[in-house]
């Protein structure tokens, strides 16, 4: 059973699920085909309905209430012009399907069909020219007056008050308003019937009296209840998303008609008695107002009264301004009757009684924030930091947190600072100040959040001075809020001054960064000097080790020299005394021999000494004791290459060995080639270790001759000699050696041969 009833429910929720899936494809469908196409009857009615002919550009009240209404029916309007009756016409014949702005009438009833809410609500005013003083409020100066009126309901009700009034008057009767209108402009009529809120404001009208109102409609052809059907669904759904939007638009566009332009007779009065306006203002309380260094007014308050003067049309006023540091010495200079006007001043009506003023409409409206460190404080029984010379955020406190403790400051810094060091809990900062204020570094920490309840800045005139306040709340009825808050901007910024440690502190990270940066790159400049200089420092002492090495190596070389020299003269020497001595003997033939050989051996010194000295000087190398060898190379070094074949072809040393030592290939392959030229057999090794371990290896009296680079690596060229000479072998040890610069074959490579 249990499964069953969970069945039955789950298909139900299954069917439910479809049909708002169904229902709601159903609905997508309609709304995705053509809009539906609604023909408009459009007159020319200034401020109500603006642009009544093709290509104008369209502008007014119902206008902008046709385009809203498309938000919800999704209508297409077709545009039908013509004056208010013809459209009217068209409306009962069915040529149009919509009119706006008509009123109530019962003979209308039958005619067309009227919504169920209406789209406003209109004042009828009879309209004098100022000028005129023959006509007052007295109803008698009325009798024979032309009075032009528009052939709509505004008719009716101007002949029910005539008539209630006894008054005799002429009533002309227009078709459109362009014609009423300039029929009053041009003086043919005496007075206008008009909508006060659908007619321009203009400068020679005054407004006599109010005789009537009704609400109007955007009505419908008789013949379309789907129509009226649509319109009533999308009236309401309009009215339950922006239920202000009519009073919206309303002052969107009749802010300039004609009932803000005329003046009372009590403005009128004040006009007449007063040519000078005083202007008291609250200092250090930027956009709204300040003194500025040069002791100039700033702010909001030197825009805004100007310009309300201006739409006005006054200009016969001397406007002063006069700056006060406190809010209570600004607002008893006003009930003391010395100035005229204070701004900023709010509080709401209870205070502002309390203070002996009236408040004018809003300059501005704007959220107040609550300013707090740390976490957000929420209770309304906390401590706020209230600046004494502000007397509007103390009305705000008491006013909103009637429970809560008020500690007075200085200033409104001085309240900041209180609640940065934990002095109080909180403050509180108008909207349009808080941004910029914030910015500053010392308030860095501070964090605030929106409160619920706006505070309003206005204009303060003192109570009893009727003629003055209505003027200016009919001025910044005109202007309107936004002009005061797109001025606040271009003032808040002088709430922050933004000084060369806020810039440093804010970009302390970028100033950071780099700053390590060309740490960094100085680091690696120095240790890049300090590696080349200790670099020059190794190349420079490796270079004295060499010269140092070459120099022992001479020096043992020279040395070796010397002790062989000395021998060998000591040995001739010796075997010459025997030679004397034993003269009569076969041994001193022997002797004789020994001192030959050792004459050899020491001119073999003395030309390694020679050889030395010639390579120290760049010059050719190679005396030893084979001189047709030696004479060889200074001949094929000194030979041209037209004659070096027959220099080559002069020696011949068949079967003769040569070890060539050098590092170079090239240098190798061209000593070679020349020496088997002449017959030399040839044999190569690449440095001067190489050609020791050769010369060891090799049995005694293998080779002939040795050629050697000085400069051959490894074992420097001297060092090779040095070492040669020491072998133990003698033979070996008395190689000759021709040591040269690879100077010598690089160029004899350069020759053909």
């Amino acid at each position: 059973m249990i499964r069953k009833t969970r069945f039955l429910f789950l298909f139900i929720f299954i069917s439910i699920i479809s049909g708002l899936i169904f229902s709601s494809q159903t609905v997508y469908a309609n709304t995705a085909s053509e809009p539906e196409k609604v023909r408009v009857g459009y007159y020319e009615n200034e401020v109500f309905e603006d642009g009544a002919s093709e290509n104008a550009v369209k502008n007014g009240y119902a206008y902008e209430y046709y385009r809203k209404l498309t938000e919800y029916t999704g209508w297409e309007y077709d545009y039908v012009y013509g004056s208010f009756v013809e459209v009217y016409d068209m409306l009962l014949k069915g040529e149009v399907d919509v009119v706006a702005g008509l009123a109530y009438t019962d003979d209308r009833q039958g005619l067309i069909l009227y919504p169920d809410r209406p789209m406003g609500a209109e004042n009828y005013s009879l309209v004098k020219h100022e000028s005129d003083n023959n006509i007052t409020t007295m109803m008698t100066t009325l009798n024979g007056k032309k009075i032009g009126v528009l052939d709509s309901a505004i008719l009716d009700a101007l002949r029910e008050y005539l008539s209630t009034n006894h008054v005799e008057a002429n009533v002309i009767v227009f078709n459109d308003y362009e014609a009423l209108f300039s029929a009053f402009d041009k003086k043919e009529i005496d007075l206008m019937a008009a909508e006060t809120d659908g007619t321009y404001g203009r400068n020679h009208a005054e407004i006599l009296t109010a005789f009537g109102s009704s609400d109007y409609y955007l009505c419908v052809n008789k013949d379309r209840p789907d129509l009226l059907s649509e319109l009533n669904d999308a009236q309401e759904q309009l009215y339950i998303e922006d239920p202000n939007y009519v009073s919206l638009l309303r002052e969107k566009y009749f802010a300039m008609s004609l009932s803000s332009r005329a003046f009372t007779q009590r403005e009128k009065e004040w006009l007449r008695n007063n040519h000078e306006l005083r202007i008291g203002y609250l200092n250090n309380y930027l956009p709204y107002s300040n003194t500025d260094k040069d002791g100039n007014v700033e702010g909001i308050v030197t825009d805004i009264v100007p310009e309300i003067l201006n739409t006005l049309g006054i200009n016969s006023l001397n406007v002063s301004f006069i700056g006060f540091d406190s809010y209570d010495d600004m607002t008893l200079a006003l009930t003391d009757n010395n100035i005229d006007v204070a701004f900023p001043v709010g509080g709401g009506l209870f205070y502002s009684e309390e203070d002996g003023l009236n408040l004018s409409n809003p300059v501005s409206s704007s959220i107040t924030n609550l300013i707090y460190s740390g976490k957000y404080v929420s209770s309304s029984n906390t401590d706020f930091a209230v600046n004494e010379n502000n007397r509007m955020q103390y009305y705000y406190i008491k006013l909103h947190y009637p429970d809560a403790t008020v500690s007075f400051y200085p200033s409104t810094e001085a309240c900041l600072n209180a609640v940065a060091t934990g002095n109080a809990k909180c403050t509180t900062l108008n909207g349009l100040r808080t941004n910029d204020i914030l910015k500053n570094r010392a308030y860095r920490n501070l964090s605030f959040r929106q409160l619920s309840y706006s505070d309003n800045r206005c204009f303060g005139v003192r109570i009893g001075n009727e003629g003055l306040l209505k003027l200016f709340n009919r001025g910044i009825d005109i202007v309107g809020q936004d002009f005061a808050t797109n001025l606040a901007y271009q003032y808040s910024v002088k709430l922050y001054h933004y000084s060369v440690i806020d810039g440093i502190v804010d970009n302390l990270w970028i100033i950071t960064i780099m700053a390590t940066i060309i740490v960094i790159l100085l680091l690696i400049l120095f240790l890049r000097d300090k590696n080349r200089a200790a670099l020059t420092i190794r190349e420079k002492e490796a270079a004295r080790s060499v010269m140092e090495d070459a120099n022992n190596s001479k020096t043992h070389f020279l040395t070796k020299l010397s002790e062989d020299m000395h021998n060998s003269v000591e040995g001739i020497v010796s075997n010459v005394n025997m030679a004397y001595q034993h003269v009569e003997e076969e041994n001193a033939v022997a002797f004789l021999g020994r001192v030959n050989k050792s004459c050899e051996h020491l001119l073999w010194l003395i030309d390694d000494i020679n050889d030395l000295s010639n390579v120290e000087n760049g010059r050719f190398l190679g005396h030893n004791q084979n001189v047709n060898f030696r004479q060889f190379i200074n001949d094929l070094k000194n030979s041209s290459d037209k004659n070096i074949n027959d220099t080559i072809n002069r020696y011949n040393f068949k079967g003769s060995r040569v070890l060539i030592v050098d590092r170079l290939k090239d240098i190798q392959v061209s000593a070679a080639k020349i020496m088997k030229r002449v017959g030399f057999e040839v044999q190569i090794a690449t440095d001067g270790t190489e050609a020791v371990d050769i010369i060891n290896a090799a049995p005694a009296g293998y080779f002939d001759c040795v050629l050697i680079d000085i400069q051959a690596p490894n074992t420097e060229g001297y060092e090779v000699c040095r070492q040669i000479r020491n072998l133990d072998e003698s033979d070996k040890a008395s190689i000759p050696i021709v040591a040269v610069t690879a100077d010598v074959f690089r160029n004899l490579n350069e020759v053909s041969i």
